[in-house]
Parts: structure tokens; C-alpha cells; sequence
């Protein structure tokens, strides 16, 4: 894969800072049966993330890229597939309609596993993407999101991309110790014929422990 041109870092408040809106309960249960669905058939394809011992996982952090970018799962008004060029490999993901229009939801995500969750929750964490606008339909941002108790669509991260591929990172500390679901999201630009991005690799890494966890 091209190494990426460039990286930009975001740090959301310390978690005495926050106030941010949470999608509520409602808004999730329409994408639990797909978030499960997706998990399954990542841990059947790629190998399961739940199967590594908490310590593994903090150690060596969550990653999708290459083939486990299957375990990507869309919600409504999104769709993504899998593409190869050369020797890369990337999700195309394109979006016809915004986050708050419609019933909410994650956007393009990768779920994760209860094992997982129960490695990471009340620590502060650092997720790594590395995106590009897509050579046809190419929009000109995209929206990086980390849906946890304590965070939903308005403390979100807005990018613009270009047209090669460049690592974003964003820094999220959530008010809550407790995680009953996580999941990483995407959201492209929707403006008509420029609504398509391309998706290389994504990393999460849990760092510090939280003073209140």
C-alpha cells in the first residue's frame, strides 16, 4: 500500500469538558441486528478480535485494512465494497444522504466485539485513518466518528481529503466507563456526484486509563 502524504490530529475535550449529544438507544437498535451480522462474518473470514486476551489487544491495538475491510458494514442511505488495486486494497464508500437526515445511525462502520469493549472501555483512545477522495465521484470530505456511550453524531470530526491517500487521527477520551456497544464511523461528503471516498486502513489504539475509570 502507498504510504500515506500526510496526518492530521484531532484531541477531543478532557472528559471534564464535554458536552456533547449521544445517540440514543433508539437510534442504535435498527443497526444491531447489521453491526452483529458484520461481526459474524469477520470473525468467520478474517479472524475474530474477541478470540485475543484483553492484554493482546491493548498491546497490539484493533486494526482493519486488507482483507478484514469485509468486516465494514453501512447503514441506510450508505453503501460500501471492496476493491484491489495493484497491491492495495480499500473500501469504496459512498453516501446520498447526510447523518441527521432520516433515522441515524452509525454510517459506514466496523463494530466492535464484546472482548473488545471490554479491553478498551474507560480508556483514552487514539483511531488512525487513512482515506482519499475516489478518482470518480470523489468528495472532498468526510466525517470520522467513534460511537460509545458518551459520544454520538455531533462530536464527530469533519476532514477534507484529496485525491491521495492521507492518515487522520483522531484523539477521544468519552465521559462513560462503561461500554455496551462501540463502533467506528464513516460519513462522506453527500452533495450529488461527489459523495464517494476510498478507505485504506483503520487503526485503533487504547492509551491511559481515565482518572474516574
Amino acid at each position: 500500500a502507498s504510504a500515506p502524504n500526510s496526518e492530521t490530529v484531532f484531541r477531543r475535550s478532557p472528559r471534564s469538558e464535554i458536552s456533547m449529544y449521544s445517540l440514543p438507544d433508539w437510534a442504535f437498535y435498527p443497526i444491531a441486528a447489521l453491526a452483529v451480522a458484520g461481526m459474524v462474518a469477520g470473525a468467520l473470514s478474517y479472524g475474530d478480535n474477541s478470540e485475543r486476551s484483553p492484554e493482546e489487544i491493548l498491546t497490539d491495538g484493533i486494526l482493519f485494512e486488507g482483507d478484514s475491510l469485509n468486516a465494514i458494514t453501512t447503514g441506510n442511505g450508505l453503501s460500501a465494497r471492496i476493491l484491489r488495486e495493484g497491491e492495495e486494497t480499500f473500501a469504496r464508500i459512498d453516501a446520498v444522504r447526510g447523518p441527521f437526515d432520516g433515522m441515524q445511525s452509525a454510517g459506514a462502520f466496523f463494530a466492535l466485539s464484546p472482548g473488545e469493549l471490554d479491553a478498551i472501555q474507560g480508556r483514552r483512545v487514539r483511531l488512525r485513518f487513512t482515506v482519499r477522495s475516489a478518482p470518480e465521484f470523489g468528495a472532498p470530505g468526510i466525517r470520522l466518528n467513534f460511537f460509545v456511550p458518551g459520544f454520538g453524531q455531533d462530536s464527530g470530526e469533519h476532514v477534507e481529503i484529496s485525491e491521495r491517500f492521507e492518515t487522520f487521527t483522531l484523539e477521544a477520551a468519552s465521559p462513560e466507563c462503561s461500554w455496551e456497544f462501540g463502533y467506528i464511523g464513516m460519513w462522506p461528503d453527500w452533495d450529488f456526484e461527489h459523495n464517494t471516498v476510498d478507505l485504506e486502513r483503520v487503526e485503533l489504539t487504547a492509551l491511559d486509563r481515565l482518572p474516574d475509570c
